[in-house]
């Protein structure tokens, strides 16, 4: 399993935070995503033998969001 840790913009409230954590937990290969609104972040698990950092920004932008890895 590997852990990222995404940087997210355009995110104003709690349900910002449901909406990109749904995103990111529907990638076939992530186990875990948790997302901090005072922070911007989410930090995801996965198998990074199914998914790259590359489709984690990509759901996040799916979702209405911007993403960008911060290499954490």
């Amino acid at each position: 399993m590997a852990k990222s840790t995404l940087k997210i913009q355009g995110m104003t409230c709690n349900h910002c935070v449901m909406r990109v954590a749904k995103a990111l937990k529907a990638v076939a290969g992530v186990s875990d995503a948790s997302v901090d609104l005072q922070t911007g972040e989410a930090v995801v698990t996965y198998d990074d033998a199914k998914v790259t950092a590359e489709k984690l920004s990509f759901a996040v932008v799916e979702a209405g969001y911007k993403a960008e890895t911060s290499g954490k």
